[in-house]
């Protein structure tokens, strides 16, 4: 079946394309598609945790936090559109991601309690993505998985929350990381 003729470019009169309009029109929208918005994040330093209260995670406070981001959407500093510790959706890349936390404290002390690992958008609390009862004497985990749609300029930032005042671990296997994927438009 023939396919339709594709329409031809409009060019004002007195303009010309340049070789960055190529890059804009073709590069970058295949690029999308062969590489969608990703960041993969691990806090490999200790950071300090206030008990009962939402903690932003500080991803990027050490050289080697930042695995994967191809966007350069993480900023460890506040911008005008941005605040510090936190991922902005680049123009153009709107849609569904999916966004895994997984939180971790070291020993809470000798009583049970609660760690959680939540999602923070456009600074709001979006919704928990983990959450678990701490055993006494021991490092905890919570992990989860969490869907937000983004607009571009949206941010999104990890949060734990502690039962007590702790620090994070810095031991290989518990170190709390932020995982995000584009799904779809």
């Amino acid at each position: 079946m023939p396919q339709p003729v594709p329409a031809v470019p409009h060019i004002p009169a007195g303009w010309s394309p340049v070789q960055a309009d190529f890059g804009l029109w073709v590069t970058d929208s295949f690029s999308f598609l062969s590489q969608a918005p990703v960041l993969r994040a691990q806090l490999q330093s200790a950071q300090s945790l206030t008990g009962n209260a939402l903690n932003i995670v500080h991803f990027g406070a050490t050289a080697g936090d930042i695995l994967e981001d191809p966007y350069g959407g993480w900023s460890t500093t506040a911008t005008g559109s941005q605040p510090a510790w936190s991922w902005k959706c680049p123009a153009g890349c709107g849609g569904w991601y999916e966004v895994t936390i997984t939180a971790f404290s070291g020993n809470q002390g000798s009583t049970a309690a609660q760690l959680v690992a939540a999602l923070d958008l456009n600074g709001t609390l979006w919704q928990y993505g983990g959450d678990v009862w701490a055993v006494s004497g021991g490092n905890t985990g919570a992990s989860g998985a969490v869907q937000v749609p983004m607009l571009p300029g949206d941010y999104v930032q990890a949060l734990i929350l502690p039962a007590n005042t702790v620090s994070t671990p810095t031991t290989a296997g518990q170190l709390p990381t932020m995982e995000l994927t584009w799904v779809s438009s």
